[in-house]
């Protein structure tokens, strides 16, 4: 499993440091920061497979259609995350329809919804009857009975994933056991984002710490403890459910 680490422009050296390649980026900075969008223009233009994210974490809708193409041209994006509503199942379906003449099958990546796992799947099943590459299990669904392993489940069930790519958008509460816990339910998983590493190490935190840490887009932070947290974070990915962070002279 892929590690895509969500990074503001101080991060940049650490995603190059770490030699990532696989990338989740925010559309709205992608519009509104002429440094994010060439950082990572030349990225794709290296080979580096890029994810563009729609907006919707941060709102309860994402952003417009038309802006989230714009934001996908500057990018070069290889995959759209397709525009959803949180929580919503027949809200975030009607919303797929409306949208699926924009985005090439090859290229959408949706974001299953509802607010148990039968919204859950019935939504999923019908986003998969539409056509679409990439399988999103969002990270609130976390806070459901079993997880998002219980997501992976629905999936392997229907066999889903024999067909699709599977994306874990983000970390709910504890980024190292869900990575690991996921990776173990379905070692085949592509990919999974997370501000997490930049984000405990701006509250001066390991990421294996029990408390909670959200990013801030331009705070400061210690750049050893952030690549310590995202070492130990690309450890767990790959299914490691005792991932620490590495001794600050391991780095």
């Amino acid at each position: 499993m892929k590690l895509a680490l969500i990074a503001p422009l101080s991060g940049f050296d650490l995603v190059l440091s770490l030699r990532l390649s696989y990338h989740l980026l925010l559309a709205q900075y992608v519009l509104t920061d002429s440094l994010y969008s060439t950082f990572y223009r030349g990225l794709h233009d290296q080979g580096d497979f890029i994810m563009l994210d729609n907006g919707a974490a941060e709102k309860t809708v994402g952003i417009d259609i038309h802006m989230l193409m714009q934001a996908a041209e500057l990018v070069g994006a290889d995959e759209i995350v397709m525009p959803d509503v949180l929580d919503e199942a027949a809200a975030s379906l009607s919303m797929a329809t409306r949208n699926l003449h924009y985005v090439p099958r090859h290229k959408r990546a949706m974001v299953p919804q509802g607010r148990s796992w039968t919204e859950w799947e019935y939504c999923a099943t019908h986003m998969v009857n539409m056509g679409c590459a990439t399988i999103c299990i969002a990270k609130r669904y976390e806070a459901l009975p079993g997880g998002r392993v219980k997501a992976l489940q629905i999936i392997e069930e229907h066999q889903w994933e024999w067909s699709h790519h599977i994306h874990l958008l983000g970390c709910y509460n504890r980024p190292l056991h869900e990575a690991s816990a996921a990776f173990a339910e379905y070692s085949s998983i592509r990919g999974l984002d997370t501000s997490a590493p930049i984000a405990y190490a701006q509250a001066g935190l390991s990421i294996d710490s029990t408390r909670r840490a959200s990013l801030v887009w331009e705070a400061p932070y210690n750049q050893k403890l952030a690549k310590r947290n995202a070492i130990s974070m690309m450890i767990a990915c790959q299914g490691d459910p005792n991932a620490r962070n590495p001794k600050e002279s391991d780095n």
